[in-house]
């Protein structure tokens, strides 16, 4: 069986190693022939220069706090609005969602809750403190969660009361 499959092998090779002078003669014949491009070179089309200047416009590197309630002529007398007057405080730099709450205390005449930022930073609030980007307010704190009511602006002047609920996670 080995001997007929070596006999088999050597016969095939055999019939692969045969004459090509006909493959080199077309192959010199096709690189003889010279290929004929007749084609224009198209033109290049007439830029205009324009003159790009920037140095009015804002850095995209430099940081720059936008607030929501720094709006020129956006509010108006005849629908609820926040207290846009008042000084706000350090925990209204974040959103009300970067918050976690992580426990809550209480004494004989109130609640506190403990929460912590987005930053790691851990800030006791009782109800009436300030929080969160949209002049957001502790309503009430409960044992295992603290809501919180946010003015929500609609982009014509008005503003809407919203309630948010900060719930302790089951650890």
């Amino acid at each position: 069986m080995k001997k007929t499959l070596v006999a088999l092998s050597c016969v095939m090779l055999s019939a692969c190693s045969g004459n090509l002078s006909d493959l080199h003669q077309y192959v010199a014949e096709v690189q003889a022939d010279p290929v004929v491009f007749n084609e224009e070179t198209p033109e290049p089309p007439e830029i205009t220069v324009v003159p790009y200047s920037v140095a009015d416009l804002r850095s995209p590197f430099r940081y720059q706090r936008v607030r929501l309630d720094d709006r020129d002529g956006d509010s108006r007398s005849d629908c609820p609005q926040p207290n846009l007057d008042r000084d706000r405080g350090p925990l209204e730099a974040f959103g009300v969602d970067s918050f976690r709450l992580r426990g809550v205390m209480r004494d004989q005449q109130e609640r506190w809750a403990l929460l912590q930022s987005s930053d790691g930073t851990v800030y006791s609030v009782k109800q009436g403190d300030y929080l969160g980007m949209f002049h957001g307010q502790i309503e009430s704190i409960g044992q295992v969660e603290l809501v919180v009511a946010e003015w929500i602006p609609d982009g014509r002047g008005c503003w809407t009361k919203r309630e948010t609920q900060l719930a302790m996670a089951n650890n």
